[in-house]
């Protein structure tokens, strides 16, 4: 979200603020009060209890009991399975990611954009070891994270420029990133659109450094996840 929007006189405020208040639970909390809500969004304590018994009343938040903290509630997990739903190429893709994660003993995951980050919605982990702790719903930074690389790569190649990552996807068919996130995570990504004029997803895979060293994601993992996204591509009729 930029300024440019928020000056906009479409641009509902009270939504998003509430939008705010949900986005502020991360995959690992159990439950918030307020008083941290209101730490993590930056809004008035004021605002926040209007947002969380607002949000409560309908169903996207609950409150834990006895306590003043809340969970997201059931609205937000249909809203998630509905979307989830809505990735049609997500069940062909479901075998093949699986055995790039056991093959590779790293992780797989589907990312898309996220505001100015992108979050994993799918994540594949390999099933004999152990692998990075990322799951669905983490956000990772758009510009140092080999599935943000991957997405803005796709949209200049999309515009016609050539940047750095653009050069090395249309070079490798994959972007890298070598401790550029998290030094000591290595990673590699490929876009994907499930259509003509489509956003672009990410398709990446990383593990710690001392498990997926930078040769073997450059000589096979890498290779191997951009002939598996581009299989994909072609089996739901992309050519």
């Amino acid at each position: 979200m930029t300024q440019d929007d928020t000056r906009d006189r479409r641009f509902a405020s009270t939504l998003a603020k509430g939008l705010g208040v949900m986005q502020a639970f991360k995959p690992a909390d159990g439950a918030l009060g307020n008083r941290e809500i209101a730490r993590r969004t930056g809004l008035p304590p004021s605002t926040v209890a209007r947002m969380t018994f607002t949000l409560t009343s309908l169903g996207f938040l609950e409150q834990v009991a006895p306590s003043d903290s809340y969970r997201l509630g059931p609205a937000v997990m249909a809203l998630g399975y509905t979307a989830r739903a809505g990735l049609s190429f997500l069940p062909m893709a479901e075998a093949t990611m699986q055995r790039l994660a056991d093959d590779a003993g790293a992780l797989v995951a589907l990312a898309m954009r996220s505001g100015t980050s992108v979050m994993l919605t799918r994540c594949w982990h390999p099933r004999d070891t152990s692998s990075l702790w990322l799951r669905e719903g983490h956000r990772l930074p758009m510009d140092n994270s080999a599935a943000g690389r991957a997405i803005l790569a796709a949209d200049q190649l999309g515009a016609g420029t050539r940047g750095a990552d653009a050069q090395a996807l249309e070079h490798h068919g994959f972007v890298t990133s070598f401790g550029d996130w998290r030094e000591g995570v290595n990673a590699c990504a490929v876009p994907f659109r499930d259509g003509p004029g489509a956003h672009a997803f990410a398709f990446m895979c990383g593990a710690n450094a001392s498990d997926l060293e930078a040769d073997a994601i450059l000589t096979s993992v890498g290779p191997g996840l951009r002939d598996s996204v581009h299989q994909l591509g072609r089996s739901i009729g992309l050519g």
